[in-house]
């Protein structure tokens, strides 16, 4: 027969089962977690704090009185309060048993750690600090590097270890000799700017030139001596190396003479000016010895680009040295006559050249000028000096003999050998000569002219206006004897060129700023600034170039000259000039005055340096305002010194710790491979101070309270209550910092790593290490020893020695008396008023016993300490009766006010907090306001994050008045100027079949308009260069194809019809024919006519490579010049005319450059805008056959901006939900967990917002701020909602129960934060104050304003409901039941079961039993204080829910003040108990009768007592 299951009654089996499921779980949580803590083992006191935060003192507890049907709740929430509740107490229970061996251990454990600082690594490489590691830019940096490693590594396996051994040899010995350097500019780019003395003022001017030719020839001579010798900036710049030449004698002086001669590169304003020769040397001028015959038009026989003109150089040279591909190569340069046909800045310079525009006739204006001079009084005519050194003056003589002759007057002496000299020479060139008269007066003014003409152009150029004295330019033609100064802005407007032409353009944004241009918008007509860039090389570069010069440095240095000396050559050169520019004469810094700002390549990396380096006087003022501030925040006073209530020594010890915790966190760190950088070393001690130390303040906080409340286990009970919000601010912070390791920055990455590390130190020791420090200053307290005392430190150490009698748990009697006897003085005496626990028990007074007088001083005693009773005065039965007054009740509100004004001050703390602010925050009025003004402030964080700016320039990251500083604001106000790459991923590139791709792909690029661009093209490229080179070669070709001497014929069969055509065959032509013949690793010429070099602007591919290697040793000029930087180098190969072999192909590239500059990058918007540009294009190509990227300073430190946003929306998101989550996991309350993130909500964009407002730009930096605004926002809300979560009452009155539980540590919190970062206001780098001061000081405000106003409010208006509510409808919940006390005669007494002795009713109701007045007025039964059962409570009825409401408020007040009553009635004869105790002896068994009649015995003493104080006794 089948079985029919009901489903009527029961449901479904599946409900069944998992009603039963359900069951058995809360089972096994009720047997491991409800019923282990027992009203019983704490005080009244504690008891009476129970009653109002039920599940924050214990939860346990809490579900018992559920289970017992007395209250219901959130169980959830409190079967996991109970769990960490229960877990922290065993935690403190612990610690309060081990004090001294956990402060050991801990002690020895964080130094230990402490010791791994020792390794610590500072990181100052931009780049290792600024990308993200394996993303797409670290990738596309490290593909050159990875490009070299596998290459070689091929290269190893294909040749065996003899051959490669040998062809390393082979190649090392070509190399001395030929091979060019492999890197253009590994050394970077120097510059130097100049600006004006005051801002806005035009320098476009020739003195403003001037100025800037005499800075670069300063830093042309600048030497440093290193290694016993000086190094010049022509030893260390980047210059292009001398073309190839001949083996000969002559070829090979010709060679030499041009790798002297041959200038560094200098892209410079002054190069559109005969001046621009003057840097480039060489300095000492280069002396050609015996071979300056064969140049007579060099002066002195000593060469300088300031006289030298290439042209005519290779034309004198041409007739007795082959030249040709160095003049082709010239050629192609236009290099022409260099700088002698370009005007002078100043045409009075004396050596302004006579080929120059604007030269001026010093002949025929000084004609003028001695004519003038003559006829001036002999007291007023001016002195010359011959260029011989002498002085000259006119002659009686030489007056006579010509009248045309020039008279120059002196008031000095003429050396006597000057004179005679003067006359022989007239006397024979008079006897000697027959050329006419005329003739030889204008030899004589020729000749005069030579000895004093450049005396007279020194005097003239000092004496400018004086020139019109002399000359009259109103005659004739004398207006053409006037200096002709040219019009700088028209020679500057579209740049300027090198000394190449053809092949150096600077463009004018780059070398000119602050432009004002003409009415027309051409032509510049104003400038404020100068920029000059020159070129530093490599270390393997300056290496490579000493090895191939014959120079006497390297006959010295032999071997151990290695490329590390190079390096340190050059750092020494640049760390010296910038030092040298610093300092410079023009530069005044003192009045806020800088005319020279140079930038090295090692200019960021000292700054970046110094920066890293830890501030250790700057963090010890940090630290000890911190301690000051803790242990002023914990000092009581009494007397002439800290009273025993007084927590200073503690404070500060808490500081130590975190100090302590945050210096092992950084060791652990190190240990943990995480390097250090500016952030760690500027702002994390200073940063993890503020933030740990708050946790320590809510502990200080609460451990008062806790002492108050509880007699044992008191870290244990501390703990409890306090571990909870503890470890929801600190976990919250701790995931906080750790996503900010979202953020791709790896100096961003370590900062918030090494925060998250040393804050879970932190937390570990204010959890473990700081209460075993409480346990310790607990026993001080018990010893009765004052606060900061040596006795004090002795009790900390010794157990013993803070009891009487040797006794650990008792002994607080005695302590106590001890502790009276020492402060007694006087009339004044201290006394203790105890509560007592249920262990430790105090003998009372019973309060029915007491007369009228001295309920009376108990009650002003309870008025002074608790406050005065709600209403009606105080009956002689101890009770509270109705009040008698009608007015009582009203003045309820400013008698409480009163009295709290009267026990603490306005300006304290508790005083504003009670007397002002609680009271005005209730107001419906305040609260309006309160949300209005945060709704504004919500308003205002928007429209601040509208207009809010991305950026992080370098000049925010240095000090404001430092020499760098200053470069980096001239350069971003005046000039935007980048150079940037493209490079071709080369193994993935066919350059011979993409060039037309390629070519396309630089003309896309061309378009942007951030590109700078020469008569509307950008910066040439190698191919180009390398094409022009072709074409010249195949120039040579079609020339002899003309004339039927074609390449494809046999070499001497050509010979032979060039001969008989009268034809040269130069190395040019056979250049070409080598190179047409040459196809890979084949020779052959015969199948070659038709073909060409190149066609159609396309170099033909079937020799490409074989064409490359010819034009990189060829022409390595333009190779250089072309920025290529090609990887691997095409192997060694010299070109032979009489060689009949293939030209080695190059082995395919895999790296080339193709250079852009850029412009108009001024701000961050600006360089990711064209990023984006570039980065579209590149994909574009990418994606089409043609992988590229582009590389340079732009994409290395501001592509992060491409995906910040990105970044920081996911990690707000994430940490959000993680504070959703550990909220809602520890309280099981979504109300409450939404009630904080609405807040931390309101706090990220007010805080966003004020970024924006105040300029405050949002970068990866500032994004970790708003991103750990989150976490931090906890520190704010989370405690103030556990507190309201956790008491009971209308929501009023839990916000004001909220705020006097969490107002002042919360308050401390903050203000601890500021403390630890006011430091950091003092900082020298603006960078830190603007980033970290600024941004955390509003964080910590705003999270105050927030946490602490608008957030009591909402809560006060739409808060969560209490997690346990009693049925009755009581504010109020009693303890459960005791099962170690059994209720005898009255409900509220109960007697400890441990004694298993049955007792006299008037023995159980001495020894302490407690009345309790009942909860509601409208109750006529009593709630026992132990909770043994449950009272029926009347209800109001429907239309009286005011009065309930007023009744139950009425009825906490009294109960308040009864309960406060009553301890000072236990109190007030605790004393004189322990005085009789003293005289009474004690009987040996405290059980059976016995006990009871001693116990009876003195508690009528104890009354009597009572009954006899005094009023002077009374007193506290």
């Amino acid at each position: 027969m089948m079985k029919v299951h009901s489903l009527e009654g029961n449901g479904t089996p599946t409900d069944c089962r998992r009603r039963k499921n359900s069951a058995n779980f809360k089972k096994f949580l009720d047997k491991h977690l409800v019923g282990k803590n027992d009203p019983a083992d704490f005080s009244k006191a504690w008891r009476k704090k129970f009653s109002k935060h039920p599940s924050w003192c214990d939860a346990d507890m809490c579900i018992q009185q559920i289970n017992a049907g007395n209250a219901v709740g959130n169980c959830v929430a409190l079967y996991s309060r109970a769990l960490f509740q229960k877990m922290l107490f065993h935690l403190g229970e612990f610690v309060q048993q081990w004090p001294k061996s956990i402060v050991l251990v801990g002690l020895v454990l964080l130094t230990v750690l402490s010791f791994g600082l020792k390794d610590a690594i500072i990181e100052t490489d931009l780049v290792q600090l600024w990308v993200e590691r394996g993303g797409r830019l670290d990738e596309e940096m490290n593909f050159l590097p990875n490009a070299k490693l596998n290459y070689h590594r091929r290269e190893k396996r294909a040749v065996s270890p003899i051959v490669a051994q040998n062809n390393r040899t082979e190649t090392k010995a070509t190399n001395v000799a030929e091979l060019p350097t492999e890197n253009t500019f590994g050394g970077g780019f120097q510059v130097v700017i100049q600006t004006p003395e005051v801002p806005g003022e035009n320098i476009l001017t020739r003195e403003g030139l001037q100025r800037h030719v005499a800075i670069l020839e300063e830093i042309s001579k600048f030497s440093v001596e290193m290694f016993g010798e000086k190094w010049h900036l022509s030893d260390i710049c980047f210059k292009p190396p001398p073309p190839a030449s001949a083996k000969d004698e002559l070829a090979q002086f010709m060679g030499d003479i041009m790798s002297q001669i041959i200038p560094c590169v200098w892209i410079t304003p002054i190069d559109c000016f005969w001046e621009g020769s003057k840097p480039l040397g060489p300095f000492p001028e280069y002396d050609l010895g015996p071979f300056a015959q064969f140049v007579p038009f060099v002066p002195n026989g000593k060469l300088s680009w300031k006289t030298l003109n290439p042209e005519a150089l290779l034309n004198t040279t041409r007739s007795f040295v082959d030249v040709g591909m160095v003049g082709e190569l010239f050629e192609r340069a236009g290099i022409g006559e260099a700088y002698q046909d370009r005007p002078c800045i100043d045409p009075l310079d004396p050596d302004c050249p006579s080929t120059a525009p604007n030269h001026f006739d010093r002949c025929a204006a000084y004609e003028h000028f001695s004519k003038w001079n003559s006829e001036l009084p002999p007291d007023r005519r001016v002195i010359l000096r011959s260029s011989n050194g002498n002085s000259k003056k006119s002659l009686g003589k030489r007056e006579a003999t010509s009248a045309n002759s020039t008279k120059a007057t002196t008031n000095s002496t003429t050396d006597g050998n000057d004179v005679a000299e003067y006359y022989d020479n007239d006397d024979e060139l008079a006897t000697t000569t027959t050329e006419a008269p005329a003739q030889r007066v204008q030899r004589e003014k020729q000749r005069e002219c030579e000895l004093f003409g450049r005396s007279f152009v020194e005097w003239l150029s000092a004496n400018r206006e004086r020139i019109h004295e002399f000359i009259n330019s109103a005659e004739g033609d004398n207006h053409l004897l006037l200096p002709v100064y040219p019009d700088y802005g028209k020679l500057l407007t579209g740049g300027c060129r090198g000394f190449g032409k053809r092949i150096m353009n600077w463009p004018e944004d780059l070398i000119v700023g602050g432009i004002r241009r003409d009415a027309q918008g051409v032509q510049i007509r104003h400038a404020e600034a100068f920029q000059t860039v020159f070129l530093v090389a490599s270390a393997g570069d300056v290496y490579q170039r000493l090895i191939r010069s014959k120079n006497h440095r390297m006959e010295k240095f032999g071997v151990s000259f290695t490329q590390a000396h190079a390096g340190a050559i050059i750092a020494a050169w640049q760390r010296n000039f910038t030092k040298s520019i610093y300092d410079h004469t023009l530069n005044k810094p003192a009045q806020g005055i800088r005319v020279v700002h140079p930038l090295a390549s090692t200019s960021i990396q000292d700054m970046l340096e110094q920066f890293s380096e830890f501030q250790f006087f700057v963090i010890f003022i940090g630290y000890v305002l911190m301690i000051i501030y803790a242990g002023w925040s914990q000092v009581h006073w009494q007397g002439w010194w800290f009273s025993v209530k007084s927590s200073c020594l503690l404070a500060i010890i808490g500081v130590l710790v975190i100090t302590l915790a945050s210096v092992a966190g950084l060791g652990l760190s190190t240990a943990m491979n995480i390097h250090f950088n500016a952030a760690t070393t500027q702002i994390v001690p200073f940063l993890t101070l503020g933030l740990g130390i708050d946790d320590m303040f809510l502990l200080l906080h609460n451990y008062n309270d806790v002492l108050e409340a509880v007699r044992q286990k008191e870290v244990a009970v501390l703990l409890k209550e306090t571990g909870m919000s503890v470890l929801i601010t600190s976990i919250n912070n701790i995931l906080a910092f750790l996503t900010g390791c979202i953020l791709p920055i790896p100096a961003l990455r370590s900062f918030c790593g090494q925060v998250a590390i040393l804050l879970t130190s932190n937390v570990l020791c204010i959890i473990l290490l700081f209460p075993a420090f409480i346990a310790l200053d607990l026993r001080r307290r018990k010893a009765g020893h004052r606060d900061m005392s040596f006795a004090a430190l002795f009790c900390c150490c010794c157990n013993s020695s803070c009891f009487i009698g040797g006794k650990k748990g008792g002994g607080i009697e005695n302590g106590g008396q001890k502790h009276a006897k020492m402060m007694e003085g006087g009339a004044f005496k201290k006394r203790k008023l105890e509560e007592c626990s249920s262990r430790n028990q105090l003998v009372k007074t019973d309060s029915t016993v007491t007369t009228h007088s001295s309920e009376i001083d108990l009650q002003q005693m309870s008025a002074a300490v608790f406050g005065p009773p709600s209403s009606g005065p105080l009956m002689a039965n101890g009770n509270f009766g109705p009040s008698s007054s009608p007015s009582s009740a009203s003045n309820n509100k400013s008698v409480t006010s009163s009295a709290t004004k009267s026990l603490h001050k306005w300006y304290t703390l508790v005083g504003f907090l009670h007397g002002y602010y609680i009271p005005l925050l209730r107001r419906p009025i305040a609260k309006t306001v309160v949300l209005l003004v945060c709704a504004a402030m919500f308003l205002f964080g928007c429209f601040g994050l509208y207009y809010s700016r991305i950026g992080l320039e370098l000049a925010d990251v240095l000090p404001e008045h430092t020499a760098p500083a200053a470069f980096l604001k001239a350069r971003e106000r005046y000039f935007s100027f980048y150079p940037m790459f493209i490079v071709p991923k080369g193994p993935m590139v066919d350059y011979a079949n993409q060039q037309h791709k390629l070519e396309q792909l630089r003309r896309d690029i061309a378009r942007s308009n951030f590109v700078i661009k020469v008569d509307g093209e950008p910066e040439q490229w190698w191919m180009m260069f390398m094409r022009t080179w072709l074409h010249s070669l195949q120039s040579s070709l079609d020339r002899a194809a003309k004339i039927g001497i074609f390449p494809d014929d046999d070499l001497k069969k050509m010979a032979a019809d060039a001969l008989a055509r009268n034809f040269t065959l130069s190395d040019d032509f056979l250049l070409a024919r080598k190179l047409l013949c040459s196809a890979g690793q084949r020779f052959n010429c015969t199948e070659m006519r038709g073909a060409k070099l190149i066609e159609d602007g396309r170099i033909n591919p079937r020799g490409f490579y074989n064409y490359l290697t010819a034009w990189f040793y060829q022409d390595n000029m333009m190779y250089y010049v072309s920025q290529a930087a090609f990887f691997p180098t095409p192997l060694p190969w010299h070109f032979s005319a009489a060689d009949e072999s293939v030209v080695p192909p190059a082995d395919p590239l895999l790296y080339s450059q193709i250079p852009f500059y850029m412009n108009g990058l001024t701000d961050t918007q600006s360089i990711v805008q064209m990023i984006k540009e570039i980065r579209a294009i590149c994909d574009r190509y990418s994606s089409d056959g043609l992988p590229v990227y582009p590389s340079g300073i732009p994409f290395t430190f501001w592509e992060q901006y491409l995906k910040l946003t990105f970044y920081l929306v996911s990690a707000i998101l994430i940490i959000g939900v993680a504070v959703l989550l550990v909220i809602s996991l520890i309280i099981f309350n979504p109300w409450a967990a939404a009630m904080v993130a609405i807040i931390v909500v309101t706090m990220t964009v007010e805080l966003a917002g004020f970024m924006g407002v105040f300029g405050v730009k949002m970068n990866p930096i500032s994004a970790v701020t708003l991103i750990t605004a989150v976490g931090i926002g906890v520190e704010f809300t989370a405690h103030v909602v556990l507190a309201f979560l956790t008491s009971l009452g209308s929501r009023d009155e839990r916000m004001v129960a909220c705020l006097e539980h969490m107002f002042i540590p919360v308050i401390h919190g903050g203000l601890s934060t500021l403390l630890g970062i006011v430091m950091l206001a003092f900082s020298e780098f603006d960078f830190v104050v603007k980033y970290f001061f600024v941004v955390m000081t509003a964080l910590v405000i705003i999270g105050l304003i927030n946490g602490l106003a608008l957030l009591p409010v909402l809560l006060s208006l739409i808060g969560p409901p209490c997690e346990i509510t009693p049925v009755n409808g009581s504010n109020l919940l009693p303890c459960p039941a005791s099962e170690r006390y059994r209720p005898e005669d009255s409900p509220n007494c109960f007697t400890p079961s441990s004694t298993h002795h049955q007792q006299s009713d008037e023995q159980k109701r001495r020894r302490g039993c407690k009345r309790m007045l009942a909860v509601d007025d409208s109750s006529s039964a009593s709630s026992t204080e132990d909770g043994a059962g449950a009272p029926a409570v009347s209800k109001s009825d429907e239309n009286g829910e005011h009065q309930k409401q007023q009744q139950s408020l009425n009825s906490h007040r009294q109960h308040d003040y009864h309960e406060s009553l009553s301890t000072l009635y236990e109190a007030s004869g605790e004393e004189r108990e322990q005085q009789t105790q003293q005289n009474t002896p004690q009987p040996k068994n405290n059980s059976g009768s016995g006990g009871g009649g001693g116990e009876e015995t003195n508690g009528k003493t104890r009354r009597t007592a009572s009954l006899s104080m005094t009023p002077a006794d009374r007193r506290f």
